[in-house]
């Protein structure tokens, strides 16, 4: 006979609700630590493509942590969501 917890949809739902808003502080911090140490980069190239081409490196690089921010924060939203629903 296996022995597993019961939980309510109380529970769950705080549970969730615990989970999203430590997402969303983790990506605050995230964020507020990447601004405070970011440095502005040296663009050097002898040539317009090699200037081309660090610029868009360094777009991609901040896109990409964007993005990162963007999907915690979203997925943080939707624990939220279901964990507001289950708390009702």
């Amino acid at each position: 006979m296996s022995k597993f917890i019961s939980l309510s949809n109380k529970s769950i739902g705080l549970i969730l609700l615990l989970v999203g808003v430590l997402v969303i502080l983790v990506a605050i911090v995230v964020a507020f630590n990447a601004f405070y140490t970011y440095k502005l980069p040296e663009i050097r190239g002898s040539s317009l493509e090699e200037l081309i081409s660090s610029l868009i490196n360094i777009l991609v690089e901040i896109a990409l942590r964007l993005g990162f921010l963007g999907l915690a924060v979203w997925a943080a939203g939707i624990l939220l969501k279901y964990g507001v629903s289950l708390l009702k």
